[in-house]
Formats: structure tokens, C-alpha cells, sequence
């Protein structure tokens, strides 16, 4: 039998094809940690000992921080289809991947946004506050607060609240949207105490710690001075870290109620005193009520130091003396 040059070429296509091997297929194992970072999940992610095919891409990620279920018979059906040499564990139903990412909060959110206001003209010591409680928000892992960027930002009329869009990262090239309102608020540092007092306590340089206070706030019984609470004594137990008022602190005692005071009247060169009691306690500079003992006439004097008063009275005051 004469073979023709075409049936010798079909013999030889037949002889290729026999001799031709299907690749064999890769032993593997599941991963015990099923974690990525990047926004797909490659074959790496999922199995073990894949080299080169290792960085194949076979899923979409879930969202930072989140995870995704995948079903054994998934798993199964990615091996088969990858020529993956794995055999699903009798036990084994479902399994979770998770996406790693950085957790922020709205209050992050702060200083970007005031950033903006900035850039639109806001003046002043201002702080901004964001906003809700939402939780559960997360960066890519590679991605920080930093990274965030705002967008369609909006003052009012009265620069004391905002709107805007929250551009997050998302490991894409399409970010989320996030909508943030919050407020803006001037603040003034102030001074309040770093420690609780009690009454009688004295105010000393280390009592006082400076904290930020919206200016709202603050009217005229606000304390803004530390020279004001320094050597003052306090009237009631006060918290640390609250804005003082005028009427919280006093000048030390110098002068018990009940106690013996000698009463000085100074009329030009003329100085007179007398043995007086007092009625009511008092610091240096108040004004304090003084029972003359010789007289029991009751006056007015000003306390000068401890056990003496001045006496601010008139004439008739001075014959009593």
C-alpha cells in the first residue's frame, strides 16, 4: 500500500496528539490564615505551593475589614479550574476571607475637615467636630486617615456648620463616598484645674492645666487668667478639666469667724485701734463684719492681714474707739 504525502501527514498529526501529555496537576493545600490586603484574592491567597500560578487572580476582595464566604464546593470548583491536585476535607463547608485594613473614625475626619475650612477663609482658633457614631470603617491596610479627601465641602452663612464627601480609599481606582456633616466652633484656652480640690484647698502653679473652651461659653464669670486662681483658696470640692468661675475661688482665710482682730481706724496722721471680733471670715482685701467689743457696735472694716482689720466707718465709729 502506497502512503500518499497526505495521509503520512495526517499519521504524524495522530502520533503528536497520543504522544502529547495533559500538564500534570499541582499538589497543593488550603491555607490556614485566609487573609489579603489587596482588593482581589489570587490563588496564593487560597492554597499553597502554586508558585508562578500563585499570583493568579481569581476573586474580587471584600472591603477593608470585611470577609467573604466562600462554600467548599467554591473551593472545589476554583482547584478543578486552575488544575489545583486538592481534595476537600470531608468537614469542611464553608471558609472566610478576610480583606486587613486600617479602622478610623469619624472624629479622624476633624482635622481634614478643618483643613478645608481653612482653605475657604475660616479664621480664628477653631475646632470641628464630625457628626455620628458610626463605627466599623476601614482603609485599605496601605492607606491612612491622611489619604482621605474631601469633596463638594460647604460652610453655612454663619461658618458654623459644614456638609461634604468623604472620598475613600478603597485599593482602586473608584473610592467610596462617604456623606460627614459636623460643627465649627471657635475655642479659647482656659485655665481649669489638673486635679480635684477641696475647700480650703490653696491653687498653686502645679494645680493648673490649660484646656480649650468654646467661646460661646465663656462670659464674664469665666475665669481667663491663671493669676487669677493662683494663691486663692477654693469654696467647693471642684472637678479638674471645667472652665472656673469668679465665684469658686476666694482669697485664704486670714481672719476666723469669731475670732479676736484688732480694729485699726487711720484718719490723716491719726491712728486709732481697738479689740474688735469678728463675724465672719474673711481674706486679705474682703470686706468683713467687726463687732467692737468695748461698744458692741457693729462695722464694716477690710481685712489687712491676719488678726487686722481696717476700719472704713465714720466719725461716730471713730468716738466708739
Amino acid at each position: 500500500m502506497q502512503t500518499t504525502g497526505k495521509t503520512y501527514r495526517h499519521i504524524l498529526i495522530a502520533a503528536l496528539l497520543a504522544g502529547a501529555t495533559t500538564p500534570a496537576a499541582i499538589a497543593a493545600d488550603l491555607r490556614e490564615q485566609l487573609s489579603v490586603i489587596d482588593p482581589v484574592i489570587k490563588l496564593g491567597d487560597l492554597f499553597t505551593d502554586l508558585g508562578a500560578d500563585a499570583e493568579t487572580i481569581v476573586l474580587e476582595a471584600p472591603a477593608p475589614g470585611d470577609s467573604k464566604q466562600l462554600s467548599s464546593y467554591e473551593l472545589e470548583r476554583i482547584a478543578e479550574q486552575y488544575n489545583i491536585d486538592w481534595e476537600r476535607p470531608t468537614y469542611l463547608k464553608r471558609v472566610s476571607v478576610y480583606r486587613e485594613g486600617n479602622a478610623f473614625t469619624l472624629d479622624d475626619l476633624g482635622d481634614i475637615a478643618l483643613r478645608e475650612a481653612q482653605a475657604q477663609g475660616l479664621t480664628g482658633t477653631v475646632e470641628i467636630q464630625v457628626y455620628g457614631r458610626r463605627s466599623g470603617l476601614y482603609l485599605p491596610a496601605d492607606a491612612t486617615v491622611n489619604d482621605i479627601e474631601l469633596e463638594n465641602f460647604e460652610l453655612n452663612s454663619r461658618q458654623d456648620r459644614f456638609t461634604a464627601t468623604a472620598l475613600l480609599p478603597t485599593g482602586t481606582n473608584q473610592p467610596q463616598r462617604l456623606t460627614i456633616s459636623g460643627r465649627v466652633q471657635e475655642v479659647r484656652m482656659v485655665p481649669t484645674l489638673a486635679r480635684m480640690l477641696t475647700p480650703g484647698e490653696v491653687i498653686s502653679q502645679g494645680d493648673i492645666e490649660w484646656t480649650k473652651m468654646p467661646v460661646r461659653q465663656i462670659n464674664s464669670r469665666v475665669i481667663l487668667s491663671s493669676n487669677e486662681l493662683l494663691g486663692q483658696t477654693v469654696k467647693r470640692t471642684l472637678q479638674p478639666g471645667r472652665a472656673l468661675f469668679t465665684s469658686d475661688v476666694a482669697p485664704p482665710v486670714v481672719v476666723e469667724k469669731g475670732s479676736v482682730v484688732t480694729m485699726v481706724l487711720q484718719v490723716g496722721s491719726l491712728s486709732l485701734s481697738a479689740s474688735g471680733r469678728a463675724l465672719e471670715a474673711g481674706g486679705n482685701g474682703d470686706m468683713i463684719r467687726v463687732m467692737n467689743t468695748k461698744s458692741k457696735q457693729t462695722v464694716d472694716a477690710r481685712v489687712i492681714s491676719p488678726g487686722q482689720v481696717a476700719v472704713t466707718s465714720n466719725s461716730l465709729t471713730l468716738a466708739a474707739m
